[in-house]
């Protein structure tokens, strides 16, 4: 349960960077403004809501799209990426992830590496 929390709290924490860098819209928070309790729930719910989308829809979309991802030579994983993004966005009310292609291509892999850095951080050593 710690590793969860910890995990989701730095995940979390990528998605105010992001924010914060003005890639994405969290509700009550942006650029140059302070972090409140409300923006970084907001942001834990989407971190949460990022990793069920990644875990359970996003495998299903890549067995499904495995012959355009070989002949893309696996940059169409990028475009997965970016649609789980975009769906986390479209669960989650007041984050908003419309600010272009680029912007949010950039956001989403910025907010990937927050989240694999928390699963190493947090990796268990059996």
């Amino acid at each position: 349960m710690v590793r969860f929390l910890i995990r989701t709290a730095i995940s979390a924490a990528g998605v105010l960077l992001v924010a914060y860098l003005g890639l994405m819209t969290v509700e009550g928070f942006g650029p140059g403004q302070t972090v409140t309790w409300g923006a970084f729930l907001t942001a834990c719910l989407f971190a949460i809501v990022l990793g069920l989308v990644n875990g359970v829809i996003k495998p299903i979309v890549q067995v499904l799209t495995i012959p355009i991802t070989i002949v893309t030579l696996g940059l169409f994983s990028l475009v997965i990426n970016l649609a789980m993004f975009y769906l986390a966005a479209a669960i989650i009310p007041g984050v908003n992830a419309d600010k272009g292609f680029f912007f949010t291509a950039v956001a989403a892999i910025m907010v990937a590496l927050a989240s694999g850095i928390a699963g190493s951080l947090t990796s268990r050593e059996d």
